[in-house]
């Protein structure tokens, strides 16, 4: 299995249209300490400056981003992987490493009839108590199913990014465009995934969907050390310090 790590070289500029990346060096050393657990893992280091073709053609354009590849299918984490992310993570490379998941028989076969790629991106938190399992939940459907394209994203990491999308609370999940803010269990979410590749408009029910509010990685820092956030609910608001 290959883990492609893309990172950004830090120029000391705070440029106003694009997130710093503030945990590049770190999630670079974290993979690198991470490949040494087995002879079968591999890590590639790419700069995403350097090789910005190669970014483009992978849907690269965050950093730093992790590109986890094996058997022909690939997924994309973007963000610092540590935390109460990295064992979601893990278990994600596990499935993708066996080319085979924990999902049940019901949603496998909704998930067969899928013939044309898939987009999906998954906004998380570290502070979720929802977003590891979701993470763990689509990581399992396109470990096994090469045609659904997973990109999970640590929003906290990504102020502007997350302005720009208008994240108020997570997870967040975009099928093909479609966004659904929070929790799913397993068979509505196959379900739905079928139904938007299939043209279909109809929701699918899942009662209660799960959420908590959003905080980027610094007002969530500041308030578990007892400081004020930068606004009342710990949000991000874009032009306001």
């Amino acid at each position: 299995m290959g883990l492609d790590v893309w990172t950004r070289q830090h120029s000391g500029l705070v440029l106003p249209d694009r997130d710093p990346c503030d945990h590049c060096e770190e999630q670079l050393a974290l993979m690198r300490q991470f490949v040494r657990i087995h002879p079968l893992l591999s890590i590639t280091a790419y700069d995403i400056e350097r090789h910005a073709t190669r970014a483009a053609e992978l849907g690269v354009d965050l950093t730093p981003a992790t590109v986890m590849r094996s058997g022909g299918r690939s997924m994309q984490f973007v963000g610092m992987s540590d935390g109460t992310l990295l064992r979601p993570c893990v278990d994600v490379m596990a499935y993708l490493s066996a080319g085979t998941s924990p999902i049940n028989d019901g949603p496998r076969e909704v998930l067969a009839t899928i013939t044309e790629p898939i987009h999906l991106e998954l906004l998380v938190a570290p502070y979720d108590q929802f977003s590891g399992a979701l993470i763990r939940l689509l990581g399992a459907m396109a470990a096994e199913f090469r045609m659904l394209r997973l990109r999970i994203i640590d929003a906290t990491e990504y102020p502007l990014f997350a302005a720009q999308r208008g994240v108020t609370e997570v997870p967040v999940l975009t099928i093909e465009g479609r966004r659904f803010v929070g929790s799913w269990n397993e068979n509505a979410l196959a379900e739905q995934i079928r139904r938007i590749a299939t043209g279909d408009a109809e929701l699918v029910p899942r009662g209660e969907a799960e959420t908590v509010p959003f905080m980027t990685e610094q007002a969530a820092r500041a308030e578990a050390e007892g400081a004020a956030p930068s606004t009342p609910g710990g949000l991000y608001i874009p032009g306001r310090d």
